[in-house]
């Protein structure tokens, strides 16, 4: 098949896609496609953001291989399970967020964190356009929370977090940061976790606009609720949220509306409840990435680097070693201990709640204005400057 026997309709999508094709060399390079809606079957939602829909879908002969300088032909016959997501109002795509799947395309042949990108296709009945991408057979971190949470150990809660912080890890050395990072957008692949939706915040139609915030408002760092720039730290706020969550079991903020008092709430110190027994310098490492002051929390690299530490040291026989090994302040056999005690917990916690009827998961556009400077709580502040709490725990 030749390069220009097909057209998107969209002149600029055509070139993005033809780009990719023509810059892979080898049978070993990737490169997008542009896929007839009817080369899909079996197609089912699953999923609905703020700004988008998402399908599982089979892809009858799925991807295609470089033969040579502008040609392909398919790898193999047999069909593939895909995702398709649908971008709400695409029909008039802008060239900003066109610009943002190109940058998305580009991390994901340098940023080996990311699930598979395969291609665009275009829904005939809306004509709007949608992403082929690797199916997470699992899910998100939200539903996997949800499901099992009173059977998932804390080595199983850790390893999932040496996942994420291995991936924010790699988008940051990178120079980038998420802009919506939240459990929804934490997929799972057989054992494996992936950041997904990289950058790709808010509706494809229109334009970005400086005094609009983008994201779920529980997990939207208080800085960018008070209309400062997104930063890598404003992830590092988000994570921190998230390592609540893994704890509870719970969303965050479920009993309360997602509207400007929780904003201005938030910025006052406000932050999620941890679940019954979670270890203490848990808590107060969560607390550091949820620091009401962006210089002081921890960076990726070295999250990546305490998680590692403990789940190592929770490893089964795997890491022996690692029981005798003092980093952070603690011995390995110490914080082994001090999770196998929280475990004890676990079948104890309830994951029933009660849901606000407008607390929002799912992305959308805030303005505020007039909030308060963000400032910790006392809760936060006795965490970060007791003594007592402080003693033998050098993070960073």
């Amino acid at each position: 098949m030749n390069i220009e026997r097909w057209s998107s309709g969209n002149n600029e999508i055509d070139k993005l896609i033809k780009d990719t094709i023509y810059g892979a060399r080898n049978e070993n390079h990737n490169f997008l496609e542009w896929v007839p809606f009817d080369k899909f079957k079996d197609i089912n939602q699953i999923g609905e953001g703020g700004f988008s829909k998402v399908y599982f879908a089979t892809w009858i002969d799925g991807p295609k291989i470089h033969k040579k300088y502008g040609i392909w032909e398919k790898r193999k016959s047999e069909p593939i399970k895909v995702a398709l997501k649908r971008l709400n109002g695409s029909e008039n795509i802008s060239a900003e967020y066109l610009n943002e799947i190109k940058i998305l395309w580009d991390l994901c042949q340098i940023h080996n964190g990311c699930l598979s990108f395969y291609g665009m296709t275009k829904d005939p009945e809306t004509e709007e356009l949608m992403i082929i991408s690797e199916y997470a057979d699992k899910g998100n971190l939200r539903s996997v929370i949800s499901h099992n949470f009173n059977n998932t150990l804390w080595k199983d809660k850790l390893l999932y977090l040496h996942w994420i912080t291995h991936g924010l890890k790699s988008l940051h050395e990178l120079g980038y940061f998420h802009k919506d990072f939240h459990s929804g957008n934490i997929l799972q692949v057989d054992y494996e976790t992936y950041i997904s939706d990289f950058g790709l915040s808010g509706p494809s139609n229109k334009q970005k606009s400086d005094d609009k915030i983008c994201g779920v408002l529980p997990y939207i760092a208080p800085e960018v609720l008070n209309e400062e720039p997104y930063s890598l730290s404003s992830d590092i706020y988000s994570f921190g949220i998230i390592m609540v969550e893994l704890s509870s079991g719970k969303p965050p903020f479920h009993k309360i509306k997602h509207d400007i008092t929780l904003a201005l709430e938030i910025c006052n110190g406000l932050r999620p409840e941890f679940g019954k027994g979670t270890p203490e310098i848990y808590k107060k490492l969560a607390y550091k990435c949820m620091n009401a002051n962006s210089n002081q929390r921890p960076t990726a690299e070295e999250l990546y680097d305490i998680i590692k530490f403990w789940l190592y040291s929770n490893s089964l026989n795997t890491f022996e070693n690692y029981l005798e090994k003092e980093e952070f302040g603690y011995k390995g056999k110490e914080i082994k201990a001090m999770f196998e005690e929280a475990d004890k917990e676990i079948p104890n916690i309830s994951t029933s709640y009660d849901k606000n009827p407008d607390a929002v998961y799912t992305s959308r556009l805030f303005t505020f204005s007039n909030l308060t400077k963000p400032v910790n709580s006392s809760i936060i502040t006795e965490y970060l400057n007791d003594e007592e709490n402080n003693k033998g725990i050098k993070f960073f």
